[in-house]
């Protein structure tokens, strides 16, 4: 199974390429969007809720084209890309990895880092067999889940010091 990384650009920080794929341009540091383009076509992603984990991506002429709605309280959820769903299921219990599965069927290993030069490196079953605006769409929301993960891990070791004094 062939295997990419999404890795940042030589020549803008901000811009990450999946070879053979295309490639994001995250917003600004605070932002929570990115612009990503493969095959000709162009999308605007943008991640929402603050409670629970969502994304959503827009072509270029604005029309919805896909939506992440994450679970509450476990992790992954669904991703709908032009009309069909699809799970994206954790794929191990210690790490933020996740499957994108139609069905049964895995087609995409994601595993997420969150920040770095690489951040999140894909597993394609078979390559051309999904559509590179969805695996863009796919790694999108898998950064941003491992990075919500490691802010959280931050804030609970960062609060699990303190101590109470009378």
């Amino acid at each position: 199974m062939p295997e990419l990384e999404l890795t940042r650009s030589r020549d803008d920080r901000r811009t990450y390429d999946l070879a053979g794929v295309g490639s994001m341009r995250l917003d600004g540091w605070l932002s929570r969007g990115a612009e990503a383009e493969a095959g000709g076509s162009r999308w605007r992603f943008n991640r929402r809720g603050v409670f629970k984990s969502g994304a959503e991506a827009t072509n270029a002429s604005g029309a919805a084209e896909g939506t992440f709605d994450g679970r509450a309280l476990r992790r992954g959820g669904a991703i709908r890309w032009r009309g069909r769903e699809f799970a994206l299921r954790p794929a191990s219990a210690w790490r933020e990895r996740y499957a994108l599965a139609d069905g049964e069927r895995e087609l995409v290993l994601l595993d997420g880092k969150g920040w770095g030069k690489r951040p999140v490196k894909v597993t394609v079953e078979k390559p051309g067999a999904i559509e590179p605006g969805l695996l863009l769409f796919a790694a999108f929301v898998v950064r941003g889940l491992a990075e919500d993960a490691g802010a959280a891990a931050g804030a609970a070791a960062a609060g699990g010091g303190a101590v109470a004094s009378s």
